[in-house]
């Protein structure tokens, strides 16, 4: 059996994996949004020289176009970085719009929690399961998800992910580290099944780091 991953390994993962999505999102800023906001300025000057009212008009429907391009791009690069609906509407939501981001066409039904987690662990929940959606998306299968949480004053919030074919998670032993640091764990069966446990308390939070 291989030995767990150290410290030092997972904290060097995490960096990669940051740097990794800086750089994804440099790259879709300067060459997605560049190009767009770049079609803009140029139909905005051409529109400035056009006298014949139907090229003034199709100049402007492609800025409209330009327009909404680059707003649709931004929102994706918002909701990779930080949900809206995390902090707005909760957990659930946050889960079903990525997944339905991830998944085009794809309808998640997830049952609302009897209350909402404490944010440092709805954090950790949708981080962990925003890596095994991206996973399975790219890996070209189906993702089942299910979301519970113990109705109880104290339990488990628990969050379970099913892909429809194995896959190879590599982030796996730092999703778990995350998860133990965050006072649960996380299991993983056969590269296709991932349950999360995090503490469900009225007041649970990330465990104090020593001093």
């Amino acid at each position: 059996m291989p030995n767990p991953p150290s410290s030092s390994a997972l904290l060097l993962q995490l960096f990669r994996l940051q740097e990794a999505e800086r750089h994804r999102v440099g790259r879709a800023l300067h060459n997605q949004v560049g190009q767009a906001l770049s079609a803009i300025r140029m139909g905005a000057h051409l529109v400035q020289s056009e006298d014949d009212a139907a090229l003034r008009a199709e100049d402007l429907q492609e800025i409209i176009r330009a327009s909404d391009d680059a707003v649709a791009i931004v929102r994706d690069l918002h909701a990779t970085l930080h949900p809206p609906q995390l902090d707005s509407i909760g957990l659930d939501a946050a889960l079903r719009a990525e997944h339905e981001r991830l998944f085009p066409g794809t309808a998640l039904a997830l049952a609302p929690l009897p209350r909402a987690p404490a944010p440092d662990h709805a954090l950790v929940a949708f981080r962990i399961a925003q890596m095994v959606m991206r996973a399975v998306a790219q890996a070209g299968t189906t993702l089942g998800v299910s979301l519970a949480g113990s109705a109880e004053a104290s339990g488990d919030l628990t969050l379970e992910l099913q892909a429809g074919d194995a896959i190879e998670l590599p982030e796996l032993p730092l999703l778990q580290a995350l998860a133990g640091a965050a006072g649960g764990g996380l299991d993983a069966v056969s590269g296709t099944h991932w349950r999360l446990r995090l503490p469900y308390g009225p007041t649970s939070a990330m465990p104090a780091q020593p001093a």
